[in-house]
């Protein structure tokens, strides 16, 4: 029957980012390998056209934009804006891993300030209750009226009060 406090709501909500961060970095990553082997087959394309060229004549002019080469520039470009996205991505998992660290750090701190009051609370507590029976005033015979009820409840207020 205990409502969950907001110390509790802000550890559970940190831990879903925990894992939702880090399952974006596992898909970060698994990106990246499919990037690294997509930049190997054409490093290996690459090659592989300018290794089987055939030998041209000094007479013959040096064609770039064949249709082959304007296939490979469009790969490239692909490649480096992916590239480009994964590292903005990644510079953005950093700031969210170093914004929750500052979060954790600060829920640690208030959780060490809570404990403290908790306890000074209870010494407090304790340091009443022993003082309790020493204060206790000797009771009357009569039995209090409806009207001084009050006035007696309220002067014990401010008795206990100013002993803080």
């Amino acid at each position: 029957m205990n409502s969950p406090t907001p110390d509790t709501q802000e550890a559970a909500h940190l831990e879903k980012l925990r894992t939702q961060i880090s399952t974006d970095i596992e898909a970060m990553q698994q990106k990246e390998a499919s990037l690294k082997e997509y930049e190997q087959r054409l490093r290996l394309l690459v090659e592989h056209t300018q290794n089987n060229a055939p030998a041209q004549n000094a007479s013959q002019f040096y064609v770039t934009s064949g249709p082959d080469r304007a296939n490979l520039d469009a790969e490239w470009e692909k490649y480096h804006r992916a590239h480009a996205l994964l590292e903005a991505a990644r510079r953005g998992l950093c700031d969210d891993r170093m914004a929750l660290k500052d979060r954790e750090e600060k829920l640690k701190v208030r959780e060490e300030e809570i404990s403290r009051r908790e306890a000074w609370v209870k010494a407090r507590e304790l340091e009443l209750i022993r003082q309790a029976p020493a204060k206790a005033a000797p009771k009357s015979k009569t039995k209090p009226s409806f009207a001084t009820g009050p006035l007696r409840a309220a002067r014990k207020f401010f008795k206990t009060d100013k002993s803080k």
